[in-house]
């Protein structure tokens, strides 16, 4: 990607996928669907003015998110991707917060183990329709971080219904002692363009930076796949977050 020449590097991730526009306007919608009889799944959808893209992200942890009626979050406020979407909006692309559906909304949330069942790829899948439906003709990605990439994998490599048109993985779990290991799945089976990153500091022990390269190995089946190794930048807080 040779935008990674010219913009800054801790902001490379959405740099690249973006191209930045000044002053859209957003509107934010809460989204309940039903992926499964007796089952709701909740997005949180925050879109600009004129969209060029949509990005469906998947935060890590338990992954509950607690979107409430009125748009506001009760989880995982501290999590990259949700802290960031501002930034996709700036750039045109709408922005999809994929909570955890009502019989996961439990202590446990979405674990390692059932991000990877056939189950949670299926409900991608409708969320995505659910997208395509709401924003015909705009390729919809999934980016995800943490255990997110976990979610992301199984859904690009096991794909339900008409596939993503890309993927993004941050912070991704790419060792094998740690559950929700993403290379557990056939990623040479996924054709689309794929983007992996992480910072080589990454100080959380489920995602240690080493996991990156055997990620990127392993997209050979990637129409364009790309990994971006970030350095620098200000260290605080949760390492995991």
């Amino acid at each position: 990607m040779s935008c990674l020449n010219t913009v800054s590097r801790r902001f490379a991730f959405v740099s690249c996928l973006l191209v930045l526009m000044t002053g859209s306007a957003s509107a934010e919608e809460v989204i309940d669907t039903s992926p499964r009889s007796g089952v709701t799944l909740r997005m949180l959808v925050d879109h600009p003015a004129e969209v060029r893209a949509v990005a469906l992200l998947f935060p890590g942890g338990h992954g509950k998110v607690l979107i409430q009626d009125n748009g506001a979050i009760k989880g995982l406020k501290g999590n990259f991707l949700l802290r960031i979407r501002d930034r996709f909006i700036e750039g045109g692309i709408a922005t999809a917060i994929f909570d955890a559906p009502s019989d996961h909304q439990d202590k446990e949330g979405l674990t390692a183990g059932y991000r990877a069942t056939p189950e949670h790829a299926s409900d991608i899948g409708k969320a995505l329709a659910s997208l395509r439906e709401r924003f015909p003709g705009k390729p919809v990605w999934l980016v995800g971080t943490s255990r997110g990439s976990t979610s992301v994998g199984n859904a690009a490599a096991n794909p339900s219904g008409s596939p993503a048109d890309g993927v993004v993985m941050t912070s991704s779990i790419g060792v094998s002692s740690v559950h929700g290991n993403v290379r557990e799945f056939d990623l040479a089976a996924i054709k689309m363009p794929a983007l992996v990153m992480h910072h080589k500091n990454d100080g959380c022990k489920l995602t240690p930076p080493e996991g990156s390269q055997g990620i990127y190995d392993d997209l050979k089946g990637s129409a364009r796949r790309e990994l971006i190794i970030m350095e620098g930048g200000v260290e605080e807080g949760n390492p995991c977050q």
